[in-house]
């Protein structure tokens, strides 16, 4: 579970991001450190260079800049850091882990980041309406929600 100030800082984005989704990653370790990654959604561009392949807007997809990811994950390992969580935004829909948001988390039948929160926040007319977690159960092998507002 994520501390407040980080909930707060994911809350803040997702209302900054409105009415587009917004996307983030989370980096901390055991100790309490946690460092909220505001993240740039780049879906948009990917939408406008090939409409075909990326048929959704930054309103109902996002997209994390590779490179920006990369940077991320190198700075959190040079720092001993690990990724404690993905977060994304649905603007004027409901908080949930669409089939789409279960496959960017998979590679192949295991989660990319077993130990990871997978957050998603709906908001509604610019307010933070649900947000909801998913986390990998390895018993059940599949995704379990829990429900944080």
């Amino acid at each position: 579970m994520l501390n407040k100030d980080a909930l707060e800082k994911i809350y803040n984005h997702s209302l900054q991001g409105y009415p587009n989704e917004c996307c983030g990653i989370v980096t901390g370790d055991e100790m309490g450190i946690t460092i909220v990654h505001k993240c740039r959604n780049i879906q948009d561009e990917l939408h406008k260079k090939d409409p075909e392949r990326y048929s959704r807007d930054a309103r109902t997809a996002y997209h994390i800049d590779p490179k920006e990811m990369l940077n991320i994950f190198k700075d959190a390992e040079k720092k001993g850091l690990k990724v404690i969580a993905f977060y994304h935004s649905h603007p004027d829909h409901a908080a949930y882990f669409s089939q789409e948001d279960v496959d960017l988390a998979m590679f192949g039948d295991e989660p990319s980041y077993p130990d990871a929160e997978y957050i998603v926040i709906s908001v509604f007319n610019g307010r933070v309406n649900e947000v909801t977690s998913f986390k990998w159960d390895e018993s059940k092998k599949c995704f379990q929600k829990r429900i944080i507002i």
